[in-house]
């Protein structure tokens, strides 16, 4: 958590600008259920904040773990898309506009909480679609 406390402190008023944008762009990508623009939305979002950090070991590791989890994040939004369930994608969407708000007012207590939240929930997706995975395997 050292590393979120650093890069929170660090933020510069474009980095929020670009969270803010990032998270606009997946808001329309959801809307017009352009999975290959909420992907891009999401990643922008998550490393305005990430860069931040000024660490390059771990936003080097951090990197080839969201490239390497990608496909697997593209499965679970097509699957999510097709099926019509825009419930998860909204409440993403949600989480998101929870920590930027924070962020933008300054409450690093609170986005630090809500990004463990957010992790959280990440973390249950990913479970989730390996489970459906081996259901259907």
């Amino acid at each position: 958590m050292g590393d979120e406390l650093h890069a929170a402190a660090r933020l510069r008023p474009e980095d929020i600008a670009a969270m803010r944008a990032a998270l606009n762009d997946q808001r329309a990508a959801v809307d017009a259920v352009d999975v290959q623009g909420v992907i891009s939305g999401n990643r922008r979002f998550h490393f305005a904040l990430l860069e931040r950090c000024d660490n390059e070991w771990l936003l080097r590791f951090v990197t080839q773990l969201w490239e390497a989890l990608e496909p697997h994040r593209g499965l679970s939004y097509r699957r999510a898309a097709a099926a019509g369930d825009l419930a998860r994608a909204q409440a993403i969407l949600a989480e998101h506009d929870g920590i930027v708000t924070a962020v933008e007012n300054a409450d690093v207590s609170l986005a630090l909480r809500l990004l463990a939240e957010h992790r959280t929930g990440g973390r249950c997706d990913f479970h989730r679609l390996l489970t459906s995975a081996e259901q259907s395997g």
